[in-house]
């Protein structure tokens, strides 16, 4: 069937066919990402808008998803309404400034999807907002409350009937498993989740989010492994032109990974700890204690980089339980950890 074909036939016809039957004729396809959001933006069926607004999320349209969300603010369905509005929270919470890693303030959209009255029975709006809700916590540094909207995304999953926007949703789900794995030290689960998503997905700052998840899970197994998905990731965004993935990664997770393994010849970084982290890698214990003194407050991981820098049992201690109690971060509770073994060794 020649080029747009598929995509005239859907404008045509008079009874709009279901979004899952015309993806799975364009699914692969050269043109099925500009297919598809032609297809999305002119769809008026309320089973058809809701699957549109997840597939351009889904594939980082977010041009085409701000057009659609601005046509079905005010639909008459209000299954329909009610995703509009979620999707423009979520719209809101990845639309950020070049060099802004988090939103501002993840409480914020939290409060906005808890507004929307949603009912029992509308499934797809209780994943929706129960994503909502792992992804700020995720932003907010609190990896432990992510454990129980998972199980609730799994029990409400099995009445999404229609087939593309259930796939879809279910490979969400993968997604907060890959980081709830990750964050509760499961690294196995969480890397059988990550390496299907990178199979699954065609949105490339999505795989660009997954490499350098992977990146960071590899820290304290392997120097090599863990650079290779930092470079997967940095060419990926560099093909794009992607500036705020490229800052952090040049700024965070590479100059983070190298000053671990001590490996810093030529490494730089414009954040400040993470200066501090490269000073302590290189023996300038003196220039890291100052730049980390300087702060009024410390995270766990300026905590454990000062705690090493002044070999202080109670700072690594203090951030050890900060990385449990505060962020439920099982995972990166292993660097302060390790720090107390070396020195008791």
């Amino acid at each position: 069937m020649k080029r747009n074909q598929i995509v005239r036939d859907f404008l045509l016809n008079e009874t709009e066919m279901p979004l899952h039957v015309v993806y799975q004729q364009l699914k692969g396809q050269p043109n099925e990402i500009e297919d598809m959001s032609e297809i999305c933006l002119e769809s008026k069926g309320a089973a058809n808008q809701c699957a549109a607004m997840e597939y351009l999320y889904a594939n980082g349209l977010f041009p085409e998803l701000k057009l659609l969300i601005e046509k079905t603010e005010y639909a008459t369905n209000k299954l329909v309404r009610k995703t509009s509005r979620i999707y423009q929270i979520m719209y809101d919470r990845k639309t950020l400034r070049a060099k802004q890693l988090k939103p501002d303030a993840p409480a914020k959209y939290i409060k906005a999807v808890n507004r929307l009255r949603i009912n029992d029975e509308e499934y797809s709006l209780k994943i929706l907002r129960d994503l909502v809700h792992i992804f700020c916590y995720f932003d907010m540094h609190q990896y432990g409350k992510i454990g129980t909207f998972n199980q609730s995304i799994k029990r409400d999953l099995l009445h999404v009937k229609d087939p593309l926007l259930y796939n879809l949703l279910e490979s969400r789900l993968n997604e907060t498993l890959f980081i709830y794995h990750w964050k509760r030290n499961e690294l196995i689960l969480s890397r059988k989740y990550g390496y299907q998503l990178l199979t699954d997905t065609n949105n490339p700052c999505k795989k660009i989010d997954i490499h350098n998840i992977l990146a960071q899970g590899y820290l304290f197994e392997s120097y090599d492994q863990a650079m290779y998905h930092v470079s997967v990731a940095m060419e990926i965004a560099s093909e794009l032109q992607y500036e705020r993935a490229m800052y952090g990664l040049k700024n965070f997770t590479l100059p983070f990974i190298a000053a671990y393994y001590k490996k810093t010849v030529g490494v730089t970084s414009e954040d400040q700890a993470e200066q501090a982290h490269i000073a302590l890698a290189e023996n300038e214990l003196d220039k890291c204690i100052r730049i980390l003194e300087s702060f009024e407050q410390l995270t766990p991981f300026q905590q454990y980089y000062l705690g090493r820098a002044k070999q202080d049992k109670y700072l690594l201690r203090t951030s050890y339980q900060r990385f449990i109690e505060e962020r439920d971060d099982y995972f990166y509770a292993r660097l302060p950890l390790e720090a107390l073994n070396a020195l008791d060794q």
